[in-house]
């Protein structure tokens, strides 16, 4: 009977590290959200945890039971002063199966809480990847939607003004360009009307030398 009741122990924690598994397992967030949803509202879902709460208190009284177990083995081989063979072999047989049985409920207990921590936390986790990616049209109701569409369309205005901005700027460096060139080009102008007045009277001065 007791070695059936840790058989089921031990078969509950393999349950269990199957769960910690497939919960850290990496896979997308819809495929993840789906599984957290579903085991927080369905009925079976429910029922099994149900069950496995009922199954704790039962893995807690077999933890206290091979505590004491184990500290009574240990008090009875402190107290035995002489013994044969036989005796020291049975106590060591009956010390290795207490200890045996309080590692594995204590370990069983001890992953059950770890399970249930990181079920919350990956649950949080993944309604907050969803909120976040979701829209933000649908974050509380019709008021705040059209007061987020007022805000969209401010944004809107605002860029279309900022782009309309950058249209004018460019109009302006385009005239500016304009203006540059034309001096540029009155300016060559100029300096070639110079050089062509410097020649003629350079030539002007030598005819009244030669004369």
């Amino acid at each position: 009977m007791v070695t059936l009741q840790y058989t089921g122990v031990f078969a509950l924690l393999m349950a269990e590290i199957c769960v910690f598994v497939l919960l850290i397992l990496p896979m997308p967030v819809r495929w993840k959200r789906a599984m957290i949803t579903w085991s927080s509202r369905s009925t079976v879902a429910q029922r099994v945890l149900y069950g496995v709460r009922i199954a704790f208190g039962f893995v807690f009284l077999l933890f206290a039971d091979a505590v004491m177990r184990l500290r009574k083995v240990q008090q009875t081989k402190d107290t035995t002063r002489l013994i044969d063979e036989h005796t020291l072999c049975q106590q060591k047989v009956q010390q290795f199966y207490a200890q045996r049985n309080t590692y594995l409920t204590g370990i069983t207990m001890f992953l059950g809480l770890i399970l249930i921590s990181t079920h919350s936390l990956i649950a949080q986790l993944v309604e907050g990847a969803g909120s976040s990616a979701a829209p933000r049209l649908v974050s509380s109701g019709p008021g705040s939607a059209k007061a987020q569409v007022e805000t969209l369309k401010g944004e809107l205005a605002d860029a279309r003004k900022e782009l309309e901005e950058l249209k004018r700027k460019d109009r302006d460096m385009a005239t500016l360009k304009k203006q540059a060139d034309s001096s540029h080009r009155e300016y060559m102008r100029l300096a070639d009307e110079c050089e062509s007045l410097r020649k003629q009277l350079g030539e002007h001065d030598e005819s009244k030398k030669d004369a």
